[in-house]
């Protein structure tokens, strides 16, 4: 039946898998309608899936050779595209050996869409040491081809290079052979949609990744004489045809001058003004650092305003000094909708306190960061009446300041997800206060997550009696014992996740009756750390969820359960499992 489904029913099919290589490996053997189908999926990111494990001691010599070929089948294809099309690479002289080159089964380079500049150069590196080594090199058809492929793409012969000593220590070499490569990927991909230039980090991930690896990132390898072309691309020729459409940017500076750094942004902001999506990492952690030239925070903002259609914006690792970037994001207040900040900190709370001026907002997170004072306060949801997702981790000390003269809402009527995690930096006034105003001003929470120092228990009874649809709860309390029994009073009658961390009392009879008053859909069930949690209760559980419970865990409990009633509740929840099972089966 499969086999007969159109091929547009199965691109749509296959677009589900999109980052399963395996699945899509084995889609290709399946017929030519799969195979042609699966192939645009695998070839839209070739190299990404190629280096999955990059950054694992897991990647070997077997994933190089399987990483050489594929770079190989990349270049043999820019070759022959640039053959067929009667670039300056035909060459009478030198046309006797392309012939060694044989045509690829499919345009694949026609097929990328998303292109780690960082990751190729790295694919370059690789395919480099695997055509120089033994096992190739025995090879005579091997070798030929090397030869050809060195012979049309430098133009010159490359016997002289047969040695892998000679070819390592030339790096005008490596550098001619990335340029070109370069440019013919930039003269064939017809349209490309993510650009990202993310490398490792020799000072985080040395110590983890792969050793076959290493060797790219010691001082004077062939990756960093290719990485350096990366910031020369924007320039090749047709560069502005294929990056014009571009929808993402994915940026981390690092081997770059903050000049050149800041003229790429800039000259990206004149081509490309259709990116919905831009993640860049300044790549700096501490407060106490000198601060950063403002050439990259004034190009950021350049780039950020010539986006038309700017929906979501991701700032990591960065110690505001300015204005710029918020600025910049304020004037793009009419389209963004989501905003994520990862450890960004700043000795002034002016520099992001026009946050609130970004009325649209739909999703803002901020993990981790020092805001340099102690009296921040978290951000008024009533600045965001459109907010669905909030969440503050690890923000020290608490949020971020209002910001009253950008009030727009009485309400926040959207809010569905409110996750605030201060698992260090315990302020009960601050938890507090970000609790009460999801009580006052959020009517329909879907998701309620705290980790926090919570002092009592009603403003949780206000958040959850004015968010009668809550279907997750995860809460935490590792300092004080509070009792809940007054937090089962209230009907939540569309719960289905429950997770209690830390020392939460409750009376059996208590939970029996929120149970048989709510009658929630709750399938899942998560404890931990609890004190007093003991066969009676799960005996409330397993009569009032029968049927419905299909996940119960317990974690460091203070009190063993007896092994009877952890025999019988194993024995529910695996009959219920069955019988739905069968019955899905049946229908």
């Amino acid at each position: 039946m499969m086999s007969t489904l159109p091929g547009d029913c199965l691109s749509h099919i296959f677009s589900y898998l999109s980052d399963d290589s395996k699945s899509l490996y084995a889609f290709l053997r399946v017929n030519r309608l799969w195979c042609v189908n699966a192939i645009k999926y695998l070839w839209k990111q070739p190299f990404h899936f190629a280096l999955i494990l990059k950054s694992t001691p897991n990647y070997t010599s077997h994933h190089r050779n399987k990483t050489g070929k594929l770079t190989e089948i990349f270049i043999k294809c820019l070759i022959h595209n640039e053959i067929i099309s009667g670039g300056d690479i035909q060459n009478k002289r030198r046309s006797a050996r392309v012939p060694l080159v044989s045509p690829p089964l499919f345009n694949y380079v026609g097929f990328i869409r998303k292109l780690d500049l960082d990751d190729l150069g790295l694919a370059i590196a690789e395919w480099s040491e695997y055509i120089f080594s033994p096992k190739y090199n025995r090879n005579l058809l091997s070798v030929k081809l090397r030869n050809a492929i060195f012979s049309v793409l430098i133009q010159k012969k490359s016997t002289k290079y047969a040695s892998i000593k000679n070819f390592r220590n030339d790096d005008s070499l490596v550098k001619e052979i990335t340029m070109r490569i370069y440019t013919l990927l930039m003269n064939q991909i017809p349209k490309l949609d993510c650009l990202s230039m993310k490398p490792v980090d020799t000072d985080r991930s040395f110590s983890s990744i792969s050793e076959i690896l290493k060797v790219h990132l010691e001082k004077g390898a062939w990756f960093n004489h290719i990485t350096k072309e990366n910031m020369s691309i924007i320039h090749y020729p047709r560069a502005h045809v294929c990056l014009a459409h571009l929808v993402e940017f994915e940026w981390k500076i690092f081997r770059t001058d903050v000049k050149t750094s800041s003229q790429f942004l800039i000259d990206l902001s004149q081509i490309c003004t259709k990116i919905q999506r831009i993640e860049f990492d300044m790549n700096t952690w501490h407060l106490e650092s000198r601060p950063q030239d403002l050439l990259i925070p004034e190009a950021l903002k350049i780039l950020i305003e010539s986006q038309t259609c700017l929906d979501e914006f991701e700032l990591r690792n960065c110690v505001l000094y300015s204005h710029h970037i918020i600025i910049g994001l304020k004037n793009r207040a009419s389209t963004l909708r989501r905003l994520i900040l990862r450890q960004v900190s700043s000795t002034n709370l002016e520099f992001i306190s026009d946050i609130a001026y970004l009325y649209n907002l739909e999703e803002l997170r901020y993990y981790g960061g020092n805001m340099g004072s102690k009296d921040a306060w978290p951000l008024s949801f009533t600045h965001f009446p459109e907010l669905k997702v909030f969440e503050i981790d690890d923000l020290f000390p608490t949020a971020i300041t209002v910001n009253p003269d950008a009030l727009v809402s009485d309400s926040c009527p959207a809010l569905q997800t409110f996750i605030y995690n201060q698992k260090r930096f315990y302020r009960a006034e601050s938890t507090s206060s970000i609790i009460e105003s999801v009580g006052l001003y959020c009517q329909n929470l879907r998701h309620f997550e705290c980790n926090a120092e919570i002092c009592s228990t009603n403003l949780l009874k206000l958040v959850f009696t004015s968010s009668p649809n809550l279907e997750k709860i995860i809460i935490t309390n590792d300092r004080i014992s509070l009792k809940i029994d007054e937090l089962l009073l209230v009907q939540l009658k569309k719960l289905k996740y429950l997770e209690l961390n830390g020392s939460w009392e409750f009376e059996a009879e208590r939970l029996n009756y929120f149970l048989t008053i709510s009658q929630p859909p709750l399938s899942t069930i998560v404890l931990s750390k609890n004190s007093c949690f003991e066969d009676p209760h799960l005996e409330v559980l397993l009569d009032c969820l029968e049927g419905v419970l299909t996940t119960f865990h317990v974690i460091k409990m203070s009190k063993r359960l007896s092994l009877d009633m952890r025999r019988q509740a194993k024995e529910k929840i695996e009959n219920f499992l069955y019988k739905r099972k069968t019955n899905v089966e049946e229908e």
